[in-house]
């Protein structure tokens, strides 16, 4: 239902401007009509909208700071912006020098311990990935003994081996290779005599390897003594890191609350200037006009008595006809419709003083995808993940979502139910479920003209609220279009269940005579335009026929799952196809009921009388989402 707006007058007194403004906004009830020019107090709003983005890159910043659940108890969000609000009110410009300094002080504070942090990790990532590559080596350098870590080809790497043996005249040589992620590279580690240690390189380089080297501040005489000192300093940065992040966790206990505060404050002060500085004056006073639903008005102007105690005239009136274009468009449902107002905000909102069509959408809506699904088991299985979802669901429009896809399932479990479906013949198989009126499998002509039935009834409804909107608004010309086509329409229906012998002889006159009368109104309000008009209505109601077409191709597919168990037998493969063809259907179902039967209501039905454009109803109010919150 599209409420009955009222357009109200306000007389503020200059130095009121502000509270009356922090009032509207925490009413949230009024759609300001504000004026494009230039603000009243420039300066004050560009050092707000300034101190506003460094609150924000604050907010960024310490946002981004991972820290557990214990440390991130802020002090009473209330309290804090009590404190904040009576700041700001006692010397608004006053006090925005003290708030810039503060913030630009945290600001340099964070990006230093941030800019140390970041790189501490990265750090610690060379050094653990450079550890990952040498983790196994264990040769250690003695008196007798050299220690040689070196880069090689795999390869090249068994010859090269056999070269440095024959070269080891005394003692003996040990060898690991180590596999690496480089492709043809490994990590040979070696154990060889002092006196043959220079040969021993020489060789190496011959099969163009090079020695292991650690970052320039690690290097050591040996290379397990730089894996000792990287170890070592490892464990140091873990340390730093969780010093580190403990300051960081202290500054943002001690400042994100406060900053928080402060920026809701700072952006409502901004909406407020920025309000008053487009309403007109008059004297010394400010006017501010807006729209408020009828109905709320006199709740609203009891408060403004009751906070200003008669220093606000306030004055109200309804909307003058040509001032329809510019009302915005507020909507109000009983609770069973309202999660439908989703479909709506897919088109821009109905014009005001036309018609909504929330109230029957959500009859039809789920009636006709319920229809087309037409399996309890389909039905059953989606209530159940639905109820689970909006249980869940903390958003609105995730809800609202889940409260249509629930009437879908409504639908779909009583045209199971009718159609004898419960996962196909499933059900049938198993349990003997019989259908109540047809299995729409074996009667396929019965299901396509109950479709067009039911494009038939859900056209006529459409014209119908088309012909009395246009009764309503003195529209004679549109109203007598629609009246046409509804006339023409049943009338061709009369004439041709009388050619089938459906109806007495004696109607197929009255359908002629029905007929002539609805070409002559069609003629009347719209021309040969209307002549064209009412030509698509029927293609419009033969389009229904997709509600049993789509429905019988789910039907098919879902008792084709069952043969191939008939066919492969109660087996692996046989029940691994058989659930893969009703996944893929249960998908399928609920995807195309959805989205035909939407269409049916976009194109087929709204198209008879559905205005859209309107002016959404966007009253002055708090902002409440979190702009530094990327999930918000």
């Amino acid at each position: 239902m599209i409420e009955t707006m009222c357009k109200i007058t306000c007389a503020v007194p200059e130095f009121l401007a502000m509270e009356f403004f922090e009032h509207l906004q925490s009413d949230g009830r009024v759609h300001l009509i504000l004026a494009d020019k230039p603000a009243a107090d420039a300066a004050a709003a560009e050092r707000l909208l300034a101190l506003r983005s460094k609150l924000l890159a604050a907010l960024e910043t310490i946002s981004s700071v991972p820290v557990s659940e214990q440390e991130t108890v802020p002090p009473e969000a209330d309290v804090l912006q009590n404190d904040a609000e009576q700041i700001l009110d006692a010397s608004l410009i006053e006090v925005i020098p003290e708030l810039e300094k503060s913030v630009e002080v945290f600001q340099k504070d964070a990006s230093e311990v941030l800019k140390n942090h970041e790189a501490l990790v990265s750090e610690k990532k060379l050094l653990e990935m450079i550890l990952s590559q040498t983790d196994k080596t264990s040769f250690v350098s003695s008196a007798d003994k050299r220690a040689l870590l070196w880069w090689v080809p795999e390869n090249l790497w068994p010859a090269a081996q056999r070269h440095i043996e024959k070269q080891i005249t005394t003692g003996h040589a040990q060898y690991r290779l180590h596999p690496t992620a480089k492709e043809g590279q490994a990590l040979a580690e070696l154990l060889v005599p002092v006196q043959a240690a220079a040969e021993t390189e020489k060789i190496l380089r011959s099969i163009g390897a090079h020695p292991w080297m650690p970052p320039q501040r690690y290097q050591a005489a040996d290379f397990s003594d730089s894996i000792v000192l990287m170890k070592k300093r490892l464990d140091e940065i873990e340390r730093q890191l969780d010093a580190e992040q403990s300051k960081l966790a202290k500054m943002r206990r001690q400042w994100q609350p406060r900053q928080e505060a402060f920026f809701f404050l700072i952006d409502r002060k901004i909406s407020q200037y920025e309000a008053l500085s487009r309403c007109r004056r008059i004297g010394p006073s400010v006017v501010a006009e807006g729209w408020i639903p009828l109905r709320q008005f006199s709740d609203f102007k009891a408060k403004l008595e009751e906070k200003f105690g008669g220093r606000i005239a306030v004055y109200s009136r309804l909307p003058e006809e040509d001032e329809y274009p510019v009302v915005p468009t507020a909507l109000s449902h009983v609770k069973a419709f309202a999660p439908f107002e989703i479909f709506l905000k897919l088109v821009q909102p109905p014009a005001y003083g036309s018609s909504d069509p929330t109230a029957l959408i959500g009859i039809f809506f789920p009636f006709f995808a319920g229809c087309i699904i037409g399996d309890a088991g389909y039905g059953l299985l989606m209530l159940i993940l639905m109820l689970w979802l909006r249980c869940r669901s903390k958003r609105r429009i995730f809800r609202d979502a889940a409260y249509v896809l629930i009437s879908m399932c409504v639908w779909s479990l009583f045209w199971g139910c009718a159609f004898g479906e419960f996962f196909g013949d499933t059900g049938h198989r198993l349990f003997g479920i019989e259908p109540l009126c047809v299995e729409r499998s074996q009667a396929v002509m019965p299901v396509l003209i109950f479709s067009v039935a039911l494009g038939l009834a859900h056209v006529l409804i459409g014209l119908l609220v088309g012909f009395f909107r246009g009764v309503r608004s003195r529209h004679k010309r549109h109203a007598l279009e629609k009246l046409g086509e509804i006339l023409v329409i049943l009338a061709l229906v009369v004439v041709l269940t009388a050619v089938r012998a459906l109806l007495p002889s004696g109607a197929f006159p009255a359908g002629i005579a029905l007929l002539i009368t609805g070409l002559i109104l069609l003629c009347a309000g719209g021309g040969i335009g209307g002549l064209i008009e009412s030509m698509s209505s029927f293609g419009h109601i033969l389009s229904y026929v997709r509600i049993g077409a789509i429905g019988l191709s789910s039907a098919i597919l879902a008792v084709a799952a069952s043969k191939f168990v008939d066919v492969l037998g109660v087996s692996v493969l046989g029940i691994f196809i058989a659930l893969s063809i009703h996944a893929l259907n249960f998908v399928l179902a609920f995807a195309e009921s959805g989205l035909h039967a939407a269409r049916l209501h976009y194109v087929e039905f709204m198209g008879n009388f559905y205005e859209a454009h309107g002016t959404a109803y966007n009253p002055f109010r708090y902002r409440r989402n979190l702009p530094w919150k990327k999930d918000s």
